[in-house]
């Protein structure tokens, strides 16, 4: 009997404890917490990045003189090129995630970056986009942060006003 006792007792213990835990992870599983890439995920920080032009995680920014040369010693040579004349396409995949820089006249002006996000995920993480539509665009200072949907993919557009 004393063994049937302390048995419920152990039982009802691990439950409470399984139950605890489970509760944790839920508060822990809000939007901002998700991170989907190694290389690139939206959060407080990287949005406050964005608006400075800034990719976070990565060589690439539109705030300074950074050229492609920057990129190519950090990512090494892109695993695409397509050639526009005066206008480049670079495309890296680091770490399965895609990145597509278009320069012109050897100046970086625009990146994308394929995420792994819901609609829902990006307006809670964004906001309310400057304006409406299918195409969620932010216009900032010096930046415009843009969302499109691009097969069953979403994409992160940034690029200088």
């Amino acid at each position: 009997m004393k063994i049937v006792n302390l048995l419920i007792t152990l039982i009802a213990v691990l439950l409470f404890i399984s139950g605890c835990n489970t509760q944790v992870s839920k508060e822990k599983n809000k939007v901002e917490d998700i991170s989907r890439h190694s290389v690139f995920n939206l959060d407080a920080e990287t949005i406050k990045n964005l608006e400075k032009g800034i990719i976070k995680g990565t060589p690439l920014r539109l705030d300074n003189d950074t050229k492609m040369s920057d990129v190519e010693r950090v990512w090494g040579k892109p695993n695409e090129h397509f050639d526009h004349e005066d206008n480049q396409t670079y495309g890296y995949t680091i770490e399965n995630q895609h990145f597509i820089i278009n320069e012109e006249m050897k100046e970086i002006y625009s990146i994308q970056v394929e995420l792994d996000y819901s609609k829902d995920e990006i307006l809670e993480i964004m906001g309310k986009p400057t304006e409406p539509g299918n195409i969620f665009i932010y216009e900032k200072e010096n930046y415009i942060i843009q969302f499109e949907k691009f097969h069953n993919k979403w994409r992160l557009i940034l690029s200088k006003k």
